[in-house]
């Protein structure tokens, strides 16, 4: 029986990657189709100019991506044979046309099976037609969220199951070795590590001014942020290094691999709620200790003493002291990050629920 796997694009939407492809890529399946509804063009072409920005978007993005959602709906609902269906999100994102309802409508109401995976709060922020919210809810026999706040989110809690968002690439890492390396240079100096997007980046410069009196307390070594991101931190400092890396997945992780501390500071509010900690799951993966806010889903990366939870009357710079005061206590909460990954956030039980609903 044939799947159909509806996600936005694979290799600039990290929910697409992250919750779908990285499983099924070399997984030797042939079972499945992916129908992909966003071009490379889109983000290739993105300029810093807003008005250009928005031709774009509609010559690269919306016309075509509706032409392929059309098209794809079409080819489905004449299928004769019985099909599977997976929506990552959503299928028409905020707009949804009568041609489009009628042809949704039709090929979930015909599937064999409908599952519904989403890993952010789609709801709050209008990505999703109340129409095609109402549809999945009732069509899907699964749905599939990254966290409790999503659950309370959906209409048939009933229907819902939780699984984290996650990266196979830490799976085979080796502590040991990588340790061995983080700490020739933790005599040095202490390297920081932030990971996210143009639409988190705010976060990060809230706490800057904490992390510059960070480096102006730490005695002997420097301190240095590494902002890996597709979007430029920019800011003036004294003490702290601050390096803008442009992301790319490979280049993310190995950056993670040379460095001691994860960050990811959030305001908390109904679209931070739905988060799924993403990048600070990374950060635990790779055996480093992490500091975050206090947020959502952020609180379930920190267990038995491997980081540092920041509520609103929190230090930063005092939280990331306590973990770095020697390498020994360093050390042990790396591996107790490693220990947490393995336990709730391993990879391979992620791979087993989506490739078990393939076959």
């Amino acid at each position: 029986m044939k799947t159909y796997i509806f996600v936005r694009n694979i290799k600039y939407r990290p929910s697409t990657f992250y919750r779908i492809f990285q499983y099924l890529n070399h997984s030797g399946l042939t079972s499945y189709e992916l129908v992909e509804f966003e071009s490379n063009l889109f983000y290739e072409k993105k300029t810093k100019k807003r008005i250009v920005n928005l031709f774009y978007m509609l010559i690269y993005s919306l016309i075509p991506g509706y032409i392929r959602r059309l098209k794809a709906l079409m080819k489905i609902s004449n299928n004769k044979s019985k099909y599977k269906i997976i929506i990552q999100r959503e299928c028409f994102p905020r707009i949804i046309t009568p041609l489009g309802k009628l042809l949704l409508t039709k090929i979930l109401k015909n599937a064999y099976e409908v599952y519904w995976d989403l890993d952010d709060n789609i709801f709050d922020s209008k990505e999703i037609s109340k129409y095609e919210e109402i549809l999945l809810n009732n069509y899907a026999k699964t749905i599939i969220v990254g966290n409790d706040f999503l659950k309370s989110r959906i209409m048939n809690e009933k229907k819902v199951v939780i699984l984290n968002t996650t990266d196979i690439m830490m799976e085979n890492i080796d502590l040991n070795i990588v340790n061995k390396e983080r700490k020739k240079s933790f005599s040095q100096e202490i390297i920081l590590i932030w990971v996210g997007t143009k639409s988190n980046i705010e976060f990060l410069k809230n706490i800057i001014p904490q992390l510059e009196v960070l480096a102006r307390l730490v005695e002997n070594k420097k301190v240095r942020l590494k902002v890996i991101s597709n979007i430029e931190l920019r800011t003036t400092t004294k003490y702290l290094i601050v390096e803008n890396i442009k992301w790319n997945r490979d280049l993310a992780f190995k950056e993670m691999l040379n460095s001691h501390i994860g960050l990811m500071p959030l305001t908390e509010n109904e679209f931070t709620l739905g988060k799924c900690a993403f990048k600070a799951v990374q950060a635990i993966g790779c055996g480093l200790p992490v500091v975050v806010s206090n947020v959502g889903m952020n609180k379930e990366v920190i267990k038995k003493g491997n980081g540092v939870l920041i509520n609103d009357n929190s230090s930063w710079d005092e939280a990331i002291i306590s973990i770095v005061s020697n390498f020994q206590d360093w050390e042990e909460k790396s591996l107790l990050s490693r220990e947490l990954w393995l336990q709730d956030f391993n990879s391979k039980n992620n791979r087993k629920f989506l490739l078990d609903l393939l076959i």
